[in-house]
């Protein structure tokens, strides 16, 4: 498998829809991943999250590969219809012999640090603001305080309750933005 990233990293941030949300990946680099290549047997797949990066990466591959490779199949699914398909594990079947404890601290630690970049970056539900901007006023800490309860919900969404992702914890987030969380 390989990433298809961008040409180099974006010194200013487009401006993104007010009620978008945004499930761009980067590499350590700053450069933005924008799909994945994937050779299995006959087949290369390309995999993006829009349909617009799907259409464009189509025309690099077959730009790239000329004749080599055919009319592409393209399969489009929602957010709701990737979460809905059972994991492995849910099936009965073993998929990973890394033990859960360290599962979960490796998780743990790449989402600190996804969301501690987060922090500086314009977010949708924020107004394009970054985390910190907005919640320098109470309306924005209000906003800031909602959009921390949606990052918590879609967390906890997990099949499993023992997922890394649904034991996550947010606090330390709540804590560095000054923000009180209304449920306590």
């Amino acid at each position: 498998m390989a990433n298809w990233l961008e040409d180099k990293p974006n010194g200013k941030k487009k401006e993104k829809q007010t009620d978008a949300l945004s499930f761009d990946a980067t590499m350590d680099s700053g450069l933005r991943v924008l799909g994945n290549v994937k050779l299995k047997g006959r087949f290369l797949h390309l995999s993006t999250n829009s349909a617009a990066r799907a259409e464009k990466g189509t025309v690099l591959v077959r730009k790239a590969l000329g004749d080599i490779v055919g009319t592409p199949l393209t399969e489009i699914r929602t957010v709701e219809q990737m979460m809905a398909e059972r994991p492995l594990r849910d099936r009965g079947e073993a998929t990973s012999e890394v033990p859960p404890e360290i599962a979960e601290q490796v998780v743990h630690q790449f989402m600190d640090r996804q969301y501690r970049e987060t922090l500086d970056q314009p977010v949708g539900m924020l107004g394009n603001k970054t985390p910190r901007q907005a919640a320098e006023s109470a309306a924005g800490r209000q906003k800031v305080a909602e959009w921390l309860k949606y990052l918590e919900n879609q967390s906890a969404k997990q099949p499993d309750p023992a997922d890394p992702m649904a034991t996550y914890s947010f606090e330390w987030m709540w804590k560095e933005l000054g923000v009180h969380d209304p449920r306590r």
